[in-house]
């Protein structure tokens, strides 16, 4: 795998401050096994957690101790840390992109205790200054780092999971919570340079020891340019999330009482480009469809033309949720913890009537803008989107084991234009495959537990 940056026309003229480069930095949790072992784990009859990842990587790379792993293959002798050469005395943009399946991730630079953020899931912002950087699955921030410490030309760029947020807040026997890579000032070095170059002494001076798995504060990032939110929605959502046990013990994930189980030899967008084309009524029903869909497997909720959108998250989990929609960015208008309090507690009033006191109300004037959004633990989200993209949109937790066991739904937009849409042949020759080709890599199904005790 590998990212792709796609540059806006006048990208460097709004970015302030200007940088000399661009680095892109991948963050992920690493597990030893497979995640087709894993997966069958963790949906079994009475697991309730999810897979503790053993390690961490930066750009694919780290290196370990092998005398920590008695009972694997282990051979370190080759590895090495990934490593930044940076220009001395100018600024350095950080792409940083967390990868993973399950972990957060919190980045520090050691003696450079000025982050400023310039940028979150692919939003400008003004610059906000960070001594860390919080990471949830997902989630993309950019940081300028100024390469101006005269003490040393070497110094550790750590990523540390956040372990606390693990269920049993604990790493396997043989596990590390740390990733580390090389900033250095200086020109490119060669890998074997680099294996001959001596690590950094520098130690992690930023204070920083999050315990807590929850966005940085939205509300302190600014886009730029400023751009405001509808004021209000034609439609509001309740989402009711969480992890529940059910029959034969089985753990899943779920959206109100839905969980997510798609037809694999028949896509949502195909049924519903070809009930539309056929006149089939009920795959014009907008809302919950309830008559083209069985929501306890495919929660679709459906919107005929450009409508806005507002999603509560209700979070009764103890866990956190990145949340991720398809095809939008979202608009943040408000979080917090327990129960969702109400539109009016904010200034906000209910769909379709405006703003209550829209003197009063900055909610909406200028909120961050991202497609990763996190619901904490027994907390709420409120999200706002503009269902303009014509298409059928997953939305899901972006922690991997989260969304697998069924933490996902979908949004049909645009109804006035997908029916005129052909889907096109190669892609309806995919679904020729046979079932068990399909269901090569896909969740086992639950009903091999069925008699489970």
């Amino acid at each position: 795998m590998g990212p792709i940056v796609i540059h806006g026309r006048d990208e460097k003229e709004k970015q302030k401050p200007p940088y000399a480069s661009d680095r892109v930095i991948l963050l992920q949790d690493w597990y030893y096994d497979p995640s087709s072992g894993l997966l069958r784990e963790k949906l079994s009859p009475g697991s309730e957690s999810s897979p503790i990842p053993n390690g961490a990587l930066i750009n694919g790379a780290n290196k370990v101790d092998c005398a920590l792993h008695p009972t694997r293959r282990c051979d370190s002798t080759s590895a090495s840390l990934a490593t930044l050469d940076l220009q001395p005395n100018a600024h350095h943009r950080l792409r940083l992109l967390n990868v993973g399946a399950f972990a957060w991730f919190e980045v520090t630079i050691d003696q450079h205790l000025h982050l400023p953020i310039i940028e979150v899931d692919g939003t400008d912002i003004e610059p906000s200054p960070e001594t860390s950087i919080l990471i949830g699955p997902g989630q993309r921030y950019s940081a300028v780092l100024s390469a101006e410490a005269s003490n040393s030309s070497s110094f550790w760029f750590r990523a540390r999971m956040l372990k606390h947020c693990f269920s049993e807040n604990v790493l396997p026997e043989d596990g590390f919570d740390e990733a580390k890579a090389v900033i250095r000032y200086g020109s490119r070095s060669s890998a074997d340079e680099r294996k001959r170059l001596t690590a950094p002494t520098t130690e992690n001076d930023s204070g920083k020891y999050t315990t807590e798995c929850k966005d940085m504060t939205p509300s302190l990032y600014k886009p730029v340019p400023a751009r405001p939110a509808p004021e209000y929605a034609h439609h509001s959502w309740y989402l009711r999330v969480n992890l529940g046990i059910g029959d034969w013990r089985l753990e899943r994930g779920h959206l109100n009482t839905s969980s997510f189980r798609p037809n694999l030899k028949s896509p949502t967008l195909h049924r519903v480009v070809d009930g539309l084309a056929s006149k089939n009524e009920s795959f014009r029903l907008e809302g919950v469809n309830d008559r083209a869909f069985d929501p306890e497997t495919e929660l679709v909720i459906s919107h005929g033309g450009v409508e806005v959108v507002d999603v509560i998250l209700q979070n009764v989990d103890e866990g956190n949720h990145p949340f991720h929609l398809h095809g939008h960015q979202v608009f943040v208008l408000a979080s917090g913890h327990g129960y969702f309090p109400g539109y009016e507690s904010l200034g906000l009033a209910p769909e379709g009537k405006g703003l209550l006191d829209p003197t009063n109300s900055t909610i909406v004037d200028n909120p961050l803008r991202r497609d990763v959004a996190t619901v904490e633990g027994f907390g709420w989200l409120l999200v706002r989107f503009v269902a303009d993209n014509p298409g059928l949109w997953l939305f899901h937790c972006h922690m991997v084991w989260h969304g697998e066991t069924g933490m996902a739904m979908q949004f049909l937009s645009r109804l006035d234009v997908l029916k005129d849409w052909v889907i096109p042949e190669g892609n309806l020759d995919l679904c020729k495959a046979s079932v068990e080709e399909l269901e090569k890599g896909a969740p086992p199904k639950d009903s091999i537990w069925y008699g489970s005790t």
